[in-house]
């Protein structure tokens, strides 16, 4: 016999043949797995390869699952967080633009529920209730038109006072912007609480004054 002629090692072959590694065909044609099972079977080889740790893959399939409805749900509150006006950190003005749906003005004896949130020290109720207690004394002065679903901004441009504008900015700081209410800011909400009632006072003042003045003067003529 020719030594010269190749023989074939059938034993060898069918060793080539049953490795996984050398099944050049399953490469070719992409096999019939979706991507969650290919994650899965990727996922289980690294466990394997590199920590050395063996999970079925019913296991890892459920907690590939598990996790990316996790990742979604994260999302989603990522998405929620950046549109949520409770998050939102905008410009003094823009600020202001938030409804008060939930707030009322009738019906509240203000001066009883705000000893009743300062004696408890709870000063972001107070600063709630101040603010609501302006738009009740600023309404029933005819300053602005009441509804409840108003922004601050409506009503610090019906207004036009300085002092209102700057207890406006104090309640939407702290009621939509997660800032810190402490006893200092009552106070300071309610000296431009008193500024605006001197405001109005000095208004009604001026104009039973220029009644007065048309009513005497209607009368002598």
């Amino acid at each position: 016999m020719n030594s010269d002629t190749l023989q074939i090692d059938s034993a060898q072959i069918a060793v080539w043949q049953s490795d996984s590694r050398f099944d050049y065909d399953r490469e070719l044609v992409g096999g019939s797995e979706n991507l969650l099972q290919w994650l899965v079977r990727n996922v289980t080889d690294w466990l394997k390869e590199q920590l050395g740790v063996m999970i079925g893959s019913d296991v890892a399939y459920y907690s590939l699952l598990v996790v990316g409805g996790l990742v979604l749900v994260f999302i989603a509150y990522l998405v929620w967080r950046r549109r949520s006006p409770s998050f939102m950190r905008k410009s003094s003005n823009a600020a202001l633009d938030y409804e008060l749906e939930e707030d009322t003005i009738y019906d509240v004896d203000f001066t009883a529920v705000l000893a009743a949130a300062e004696q408890h020290g709870d000063w972001r109720q107070v600063v709630r209730l101040l603010y609501l207690q302006t738009l009740r004394l600023l309404n029933d002065a005819g300053r602005i038109d009441w509804q409840p679903s108003k922004t601050p901004a409506q009503y610090v441009r019906e207004v036009g006072e300085q002092s209102f504008t700057g207890l406006s900015h104090h309640f939407v700081r702290i009621r939509y912007g997660n800032f810190e209410a402490t006893e200092a800011v009552c106070q300071t909400m309610k000296g431009l609480q008193a500024q605006l009632k001197r405001s109005l006072q000095e208004e009604t003042a001026r104009q039973a004054a220029s009644q007065d003045a048309s009513t005497q003067k209607g009368g002598q003529a």
